[in-house]
């Protein structure tokens, strides 16, 4: 049996390690039945009651099974905590034509391979050997469980050729802020805008009049590409033979292909408004619209160029989950940047993918619910026309030395053969892999691993060094459901946010029985002034936008409903 630290904290740590892997072998022989669930809690107890004898060797009968009870019903606790999180993953989003379960599977290999990396190598063999006792409880091992320990096993052979020596800090932390957020939201000064009001109604159910709709969203997404196609035109090959962002200083901001360039200008303040996902979450878009006064602070800018230039970046994934996508989120962010094109800035999410199949449209991230919901009472045209939409946003900003992405970094081997120059971004396959990609907790991640699935992890050195080999000090990005909306990671030499402002537990704008449920939404305010990065998380007050008065899609009940799954 492992021997557990003698430091309170690691113990903690070795137990969530152990009792981790056992709901990990639960899943992956199959299904995770009551009787498995019952061999862990025996499983727990029984660590639980050695530990206490060889730390309290003298301690009498009584108190040491007080102290047994209370640590096994802590660590129970710890168990169904994992479960939930183990059976989240279910949930997540995958591409078109991968497998739930592959995906899954990949992502407690990975979990694994994180928890054995937080432990010195000695370590890492006893809780190998505990695995293998796990393993062989019930007198056999599956051939999953016994695939699985060696493919763990040898990922842990794999290791880098990174050291944190190799990366250089390229800017002082001290020059990048990132606050706490506040428990307070941020009040809203007005009710409504104008702006809103043209767009809050629902899809009719009579088909003459979602024609009409649906024509009215095809003319403006067809100027919503004219616009991009404009600046895409202006800016066309100035990234061509330019390796860093800082190759731009002193340029005005372009739009080369799919990666908006905008340099600071010096002596000049900027307050950026970023949104990670939204997910058909209307009233949370809305209601960071409003928290941020961004349309009061636009008009008081131009009167006035002294004051801070305000920025809106939204970071992704727009549709699906929540109930309000084509005619809510993406009918306001079309609407937004057609109004203030040098203000605005929608990045593509890796929901924003659709397909074509023998003529037909389908959702290329599953699930897909805006697709699915409309699909028997719209015109196919409709569909094509957000394929193509979707096809034409942008994937990433570098603002100054910031970028925002909604998801992340390339794999490592697609970084090293294909970037030579930062018009290499525009690469259909390296687009695609940012909108994918997830942060680990790990140093470093195999090749092997990173190959598994569309969603592929990267870790801490293979961030900080595709940062440098960019210019970059800090991303913000989205595309994880992060529970506390914000969530700031590696910060050593360059940081990385994640931001995600979709959900709230009696938000309307989700189903009842959404995931999203458990989600704070959260957004940012990034001031950047003089060089320095200042980060304000807030949380986003969507309940007074799920008030009809201030929402008209709360005035009446959608006429088609809303297909979850």
């Amino acid at each position: 049996m492992l021997t557990f630290s003698t430091k309170p904290d690691v113990a903690e740590q070795q137990m969530n390690a152990i009792i981790f892997y056992l709901t990990a072998f639960g899943y992956i022989d199959g299904e995770f039945d009551f009787t498995e669930k019952t061999f862990v809690r025996i499983y727990i107890r029984q660590l639980v009651t050695e530990r206490a004898k060889i730390a309290m060797p003298d301690a009498d009968a009584k108190a040491r099974e007080d102290v047994v009870n209370k640590f096994v019903n802590h660590f129970h606790e710890v168990f169904e905590q994992i479960d939930r999180d183990v059976r989240s993953l279910f949930d997540e989003a995958v591409a078109d034509g991968e497998n739930v379960e592959k995906f899954v599977y990949a992502k407690l290999k990975l979990r694994s391979y994180e928890i054995f990396q937080s432990f010195e190598r000695e370590n890492q063999g006893e809780l190998l050997s505990t695995v293998d006792e796990l393993i062989y409880a019930d007198g056999s091992a599956h051939p999953a469980e016994k695939k699985f320990r060696e493919e763990l096993e040898a990922l842990l052979d794999n290791t880098s050729t990174l050291m944190p020596s190799d990366i250089e800090i390229l800017r002082d932390s001290s020059r990048i802020e990132i606050g706490q957020p506040a428990g307070d939201r941020v009040p809203s000064r007005l009710h409504d805008h104008p702006f809103f009001t043209s767009f809050e109604h629902h899809y009719s159910a009579d088909p003459n009049r979602i024609r009409q709709q649906a024509a009215a969203d095809l003319d403006l997404m067809k100027r919503f590409l004219a616009k991009l196609d404009e600046q895409r035109a202006a800016g066309v090959g100035k990234l061509t033979g330019r390796t860093t962002i800082a190759d731009f200083a002193g340029e005005q901001p372009f739009l080369d292909g799919h990666v908006y360039v905008h340099p600071a200008e010096p002596g000049k303040v900027y307050e950026l408004t970023v949104l990670g996902d939204l997910h058909g979450c209307y009233s949370c878009l809305k209601g960071a619209l409003m928290q941020a006064d961004f349309f009061a602070k636009l008009e008081s800018w131009k009167l006035d160029k002294t004051r801070p230039e305000p920025k809106l970046v939204l970071l992704g994934d727009y549709i699906d989950r929540g109930r309000f996508s084509y005619n809510g989120v993406l009918r306001a962010i079309m609407q937004l940047f057609l109004a203030a094109p040098e203000h605005v800035f929608p990045l593509r999410g890796n929901h924003e993918y659709y397909i074509e199949y023998r003529g037909r449209i389908y959702g290329g991230v599953k699930p897909a619910e805006a697709i699915n919901t409309l699909v028997n009472h719209m015109p196919g045209e409709v569909f094509a026309e957000y394929m193509h939409m979707f096809e034409g946003l942008p994937n990433m900003l570098f603002f100054d030395d910031l970028m925002f992405v909604h998801a992340g970094i390339p794999r490592d081997v697609d970084i090293k053969a294909k970037i030579h120059d930062m018009a290499a971004l525009n690469d259909p396959d390296l687009r695609f892999q940012m909108l994918w990609s997830d942060p680990s907790t790990a140093d470093y991640i195999p090749d092997d691993l990173q190959a598994q699935n569309a969603r592929f992890p990267f870790g801490k050195l293979q961030f900080e060094a595709f940062m440098q080999k960019l210019g970059c000090t800090m991303m913000v990005r989205g595309h994880e459901k992060i529970d506390s909306g914000f969530k700031p990671m590696y910060s050593d030499q360059t940081s990385l946010i994640s931001l995600f402002s979709a959900g709230g537990a009696d938000n309307n704008d989700l189903p009842e029985d959404s995931s999203y449920r458990s989600v704070t939404p959260m957004a940012a305010t990034i001031r950047l002034e003089g060089g320095t990065a200042q980060v304000t998380p807030w949380l986003i007050d969507y309940q007074r936008f799920n008030d009809p008065k201030r929402n008209r899609f709360f005035a009446s009940e959608p006429e088609i409903e809303h297909k979850v799954g």
